[in-house]
């Protein structure tokens, strides 16, 4: 086999740089998943691919494949040692086989259910913290050619990269799964805390993400606006409900809340919405008697879903609006109490069919 031309393997080397830096900013795993192998069968010629992670029962399964197959072996799994994929994960080293018949580790079970012909196969791990975790493999060089060292390389280091971000993602899903959990406990309690709140927090999260889909803010922010939402009355839970709820003591609630969650990293950027919720467009808000545009946007939209909330549901200390009543009387404090742009964003944003039952729809954070 000829060289290849050294500045089309330069060229190539600089696509794997550029693609894996790509890498880092996917925070979905099945996004993640179906790039890398899209873009590992791209560089290096490959007319399928697929990324194999091993499970809770110590299988390697498909996490995602492209090709005319892909939908066929998705469910598969695969046993330690099994096929030269399993062997690739046991052994932690790659495999170059340009000529499947003729190696005793091919396993013909996957072309046999899949109805896919393959002819040659480039397999690596992924390994990371010294562990793999997994492997991607790429069927069949494009034009009938051959997989080569050359190949290995660029899919080796695209590897490297890979099994760094699943991981990163993998950690952020359960870091983000622990702390809905804590979310799901801290609302439980607040339902039973004080009575007219119940499924109060799960409404105004409601009604605060479409307002955030309606300002067309990005995916992250609208994350952080609903979980703003779920807990802008975190600091209730700092009030003994035995004695009497003033006026004066249930001001301090924004305050209390904030200061319960500010030095929790992932909650950071809603600390703030938690402590300006109660301000006014017009300053004469709560703590801190902020003004305009001086309030967080997301307190803004907290503000405005919270009011509609109080007006429009069963479970709450004043008599329930109709839904038309309600939205007036959120027009008429626009410019008084809330924000104007965002009280033309909530008309647009939350229709009478978006109305939440009194019990907080679901019962389940949508996040």
């Amino acid at each position: 086999m000829s060289p290849r031309d050294p500045t089309e393997q330069l060229a190539k080397i600089k696509a794997v740089l550029e693609v894996t830096k790509a890498y880092r900013t996917i925070i979905h795993i099945d996004v993640l998943l179906s790039t890398i192998v899209s873009t590992a069968a791209e560089t290096v010629g490959a007319e399928a691919g697929s990324i194999l992670l091993y499970d809770d029962d110590g299988k390697l399964r498909f996490q995602t494949a492209s090709g005319i197959a892909a939908g066929a072996v998705k469910p598969m799994s695969v046993a330690p040692g099994q096929g030269i994929a399993g062997w690739t994960a046991q052994t932690g080293k790659a495999a170059i086989v340009n000529d499947v018949e003729s190696d005793p580790r091919f396993e013909r079970r996957f072309d046999r259910e899949s109805g896919f012909r393959t002819r040659s196969i480039l397999c690596v791990p992924l390994i990371f913290d010294s562990k793999v975790i997994g492997v991607i493999e790429l069927l069949n060089k494009n034009d009938g050619g051959e997989f080569d060292a050359e190949d290995e390389s660029l899919l080796g280091g695209l590897a490297d990269q890979a099994a760094i971000s699943i991981e990163h993602v993998r950690l952020a899903d359960a870091r983000n799964n622990y702390f809905t959990h804590v979310i799901e406990i801290l609302i439980g309690v607040m339902d039973t805390h004080i009575s007219i709140k119940t499924g109060h927090a799960r409404r105004v999260a409601r009604y605060t993400k479409l307002m955030a889909q309606g300002l067309g803010l990005g995916e992250a922010e609208q994350k952080d606006l609903y979980f703003a939402g779920l807990l802008h009355d975190i600091g209730l839970l700092k009030l003994d409900t035995e004695g009497e709820l003033t006026r004066e003591r249930i001001e301090l609630h924004p305050v209390l809340g904030y200061e319960m969650i500010k030095d929790i990293i992932v909650w950071k950027e809603i600390a703030p919405i938690i402590l300006h919720h109660h301000e006014r467009w017009d300053g004469r808000g709560y703590p801190e008697r902020l003004e305009g545009e001086a309030i967080p946007i997301g307190a803004r939209i907290v503000s405005v879903a919270e009011t509609f909330d109080v007006l429009t549901s069963k479970n709450s200390y004043r008599t329930p609006r109709p839904y038309d009543v309600a939205v007036r009387e959120i027009e008429a404090h626009a410019g008084t109490q809330f924000d104007p742009h965002v009280v033309e964003v909530f008309k647009t944003s939350i229709s009478e069919s978006e109305l939440v039952d009194s019990s907080g729809a679901s019962g389940q954070t949508d996040e």
